[in-house]
């Protein structure tokens, strides 16, 4: 049995993560640790989102959006990395936004933590965002990739999803 690793307040088992690191690519193993991770979250009416920051191929950060209103969950997983994230790899579970709502664009946080590339499970389809976040990134030197384990993502999201179409948001 692998013992229960920690990502700041969560722990997991690795058995638990639904991609076995020995047969995936690190991009893929990474981004279902970040699926785990969003489903820890309640932040209705906003999206579960999940994160992981790693350097060298270890995770040094992780987060997840809690609750409506508190921080998103790539700026909790750079918080808890701190001065490790220069030059690492975030993997997020949805494209950054990049506007202000009730918590700052988390692109401004992405930027500022100094990471190098930017993992994304899925587009954010908000008319707010729509690929906005991933384009800053891509402006300002960081290299994005998008749409790794992406329907897993977009099944993750589905009720956030529909509640967008709903409101001609996407």
């Amino acid at each position: 049995m692998t013992p229960a690793r920690s990502l700041g307040s969560v722990a997991y088992s690795t058995h638990a993560v639904a991609v076995h690191r020995e047969s995936a690519s690190n991009d893929e193993y990474f981004m279902a640790v970040a699926l785990s991770l969003a489903r820890y979250g309640q932040p209705a009416p906003n999206p579960a989102v999940g994160a992981v920051v790693v350097r060298h191929g270890e995770i040094v950060g992780s987060g997840y959006h809690q609750r409506a209103g508190e921080a998103h969950a790539e700026v909790l997983a750079l918080q808890r990395a701190s001065v490790l994230s220069v030059g690492a790899t975030l993997y997020v579970t949805l494209e950054p936004c990049n506007h202000f709502g009730r918590t700052p664009p988390c692109v401004d946080a992405v930027l500022r933590a100094g990471v190098s590339r930017v993992v994304v499970g899925c587009a954010d389809p908000n008319s707010q965002v729509c690929g906005g976040g991933a384009a800053r990134l891509r402006a300002l030197g960081v290299e994005v990739t998008i749409d790794v384990l992406g329907a897993r993502a977009r099944k993750l999201l589905a009720p956030w999803l529909r509640s967008l179409r709903k409101a001609g948001r996407s």
